[in-house]
């Protein structure tokens, strides 16, 4: 998830915004889903899930069954659930059970969630349960993010007769904090009749039954379960050679959406020329511009193959500058389609790839000078690190490293990159990403790597890796 926003105004790359809180949000959410994707292909937790949403009442209510591991010996099983939502039904293989309930500790990502206890039967054993369950409710009401100055809590999932979205900040599904391994998704959505709904993984089927919109979702390998819609969401299609573009929106100009859809693709054939295919659940790329008024970012959230946008930012942005480009900020989010696999500490390794493959972009797409425009100002907030910021080999899992994570990442890739020639960099990512692709890999496994890329010139790698503080030696002296 891309931290630092950039305003690219006229073609300028500009200035970062946003708050901490979101920041860490973005953080913590985007390596769960990491975590899920990037583990190997066997699937943790599975859900088929039935939801009904009444946008004009603010409700929903889920029944469905889940299928989840349980260890030997276990006692209890637990899953966070939104606070407000009401349990009306859970089985353990087709048995009722006793359950309870703790209280969440609210964060940035999980506002509203509190904890589910469920006591297993004696009968149960290692190996896979299946958990049926039927709830309802509606969501707690918090702010979007971004809605008042030093916001301590916020949400964008939000379910009401302008617009429902639906992801895993507000627990709307259960979770159960595997966060290892990918999970597997069958879903069938119900709305009003006359709403468009898109969700993530593949569509399967749409139907109209007795005044409402059902459709039917899938999704084999995916990190959360995403649900937007809208009563007046239009759509804009853009053929691929392999796959589409599917571009929701409501009130965005047209010459924005060709805009966006243009960029979309231009980064898509740029990072599959340079690293080879990547998995799109759907087969298309959905960039979805929920009809919100404020919400995470500019570019919003990634999942598989799905990128989120706030509509209300971008026509703030477009009512400052008409030619307004997102193109940075979605590249960046559209590389985590490929750069996904580091795990724990490691998931740094995430940010910098797709923080530097943005400014690639850029450099591809817009022009050379905007690209060095763009590592000017990262070294001029790495600059400003104080002398004892964690090194990237060390830098914790939390909101307090996002530009040592994402822009001194970006210029030891940049280094590196110098140092081997453009051509060389170009193929030795293309090598690292398809080397770990489907696993889950931290510093040690990129320390490794590229020191044997770079041979003798190797402690370039420990120099950045090693470096507390700002700028290391090396790089000052590269200058």
């Amino acid at each position: 998830m891309r931290l630092k926003t950039k305003i690219p105004t006229s073609g300028k790359i500009g200035q970062k915004w946003g708050t901490l809180g979101f920041l860490f949000l973005l953080i913590v959410s985007f390596f769960f889903g990491i975590r899920a994707f990037a583990e190997e292909k066997t699937v943790s937790v599975s859900y088929d899930l039935k939801v009904t949403v009444e946008p004009q009442q603010g409700s929903i209510a889920v029944r469905g069954s889940i299928g989840v591991p349980v260890e030997a010996g276990a006692k209890t099983l637990q899953f966070g659930l939104h606070e407000t939502l009401a349990i009306t039904k859970l089985l353990i293989n087709s048995r009722a059970t006793k359950f309870s309930f703790q209280p969440g500790d609210p964060s940035p990502i999980y506002p509203a969630t509190r904890k589910v206890i469920v006591k297993l039967p004696a009968s149960v054993s290692a190996g896979k349960i299946q958990l049926e369950i039927e709830y309802s409710g509606r969501l707690k009401e918090i702010p979007e993010f971004g809605t008042f100055p030093d916001q301590k809590q916020a949400m964008d999932d939000h379910i009401n007769p302008r617009l429902v979205e639906l992801a895993n900040y507000s627990s709307w599904y259960p979770q159960f904090f595997v966060y290892g391994r990918p999970i597997e998704t069958k879903l069938e959505v119900s709305f009003p009749k006359g709403w468009l709904t898109i969700c993530s993984g593949k569509k399967l089927d749409e139907q109209e039954k007795d005044g409402r919109t059902v459709t039917r979702w899938s999704s084999a390998l995916d990190t959360d379960i995403l649900i937007t819609a809208a009563p007046n969401f239009k759509g804009k299609v853009i053929p691929l050679a392999d796959g589409q573009i599917d571009i929701y929106y409501t009130q965005l100009p047209e010459e924005f959406i060709d805009r966006d859809g243009s960029e979309i693709e231009a980064v898509m054939n740029l990072f599959t020329r340079g690293l080879g295919a990547t998995t799109i659940p759907s087969g298309a790329v959905k960039h979805v511009f929920s009809p919100m008024h404020k919400g995470q970012g500019r570019a919003g959230i990634a999942r598989p193959g799905m990128i989120v946008t706030s509509e209300g930012r971008m026509l703030e942005e477009l009512g400052r500058d008409p030619k307004f480009s997102l193109l940075q900020d979605v590249a960046h989010e559209i590389a985590h389609f490929w750069w996904n696999f580091g795990a724990g500490q490691g998931d740094w390794i995430n940010e910098a790839f797709a923080e530097y493959s943005s400014a690639v972009a850029v450099e591809q797409i817009v022009s050379k000078e905007q690209f060095q425009q763009v590592l000017e100002r990262y070294r001029s907030e790495v600059r400003e690190l104080p002398a004892d910021a964690p090194s990237l080999a060390t830098v914790p899992f939390d909101g307090s490293g996002f530009v040592i994570r994402y822009d001194k990442g970006s210029l030891m890739l940049d280094s590196i990159r110098r140092t081997m020639g453009s051509e060389a960099f170009a193929a030795a990512a293309r090598e690292f990403f398809q080397t770990y692709k489907q696993k889950s890999i931290g510093t040690s496994e990129f320390r490794g790597f590229w020191k044997e890329k770079l041979g003798d010139k190797g402690n370039l790698v420990d120099s950045w890796l090693d470096y507390a503080g700002g700028l290391p030696e090396t790089a000052r002296a590269s200058r």
